[in-house]
């Protein structure tokens, strides 16, 4: 690994936010930095991470320019719907365990909708864009346990 010096063009690479919403970017040389504006300013204001950790606290501002490689994110609609299929997708293994199959933990308050409401989501997103924690093949084995006395 190697290391930056005063002169050196920092590139860096969004690799996602961390657990406070702040935009994490990692440079060439693995070291991890942090918006502390949490992506609200034109500019990243942007610190190392307390032992070069994702979930680590910001630390010192970077000193070094720097340039950051080009991604898109999320838009804010995508990121609810995100947001809402995890919901669901917890719902359904709150249900199967410790819920003791109660169909008011669910957030559609039936399996059947319940299920259709996680298909639907997963549907709307384009094929670059599905989740890699839930596939297809998972939401229909929740429909399998959830949906055996609904119709």
């Amino acid at each position: 690994m190697g290391t930056a010096n005063k002169e050196s063009i920092l590139v860096l690479q969004y690799i996602g936010e961390d657990y406070w919403s702040r935009p994490v970017y990692k440079d060439q040389f693995e070291k991890l930095w942090k918006d502390v504006e949490l992506g609200e300013s034109s500019r990243p204001c942007l610190h190392s991470s307390v032992g070069n950790e994702f979930e680590g606290e910001p630390d010192f501002p970077i000193k070094n320019k720097f340039i950051i490689q080009p991604v898109s994110l999320p838009s804010r609609e995508k990121k609810f719907q995100y947001m809402m299929l995890d919901r669901l997708k917890s719902d359904c293994n709150y249900y199967l365990g410790y819920g003791n199959r109660q169909v008011n933990r669910l957030w559609a308050k039936n399996e059947r909708e319940h299920i259709e409401m996680m298909k639907s989501l997963w549907i709307s997103f384009a094929d670059d864009e599905k989740p890699e924690w839930l596939t297809w093949t998972q939401i229909l084995q929740y429909e399998k346990e959830m949906c055996v006395d609904s119709s």
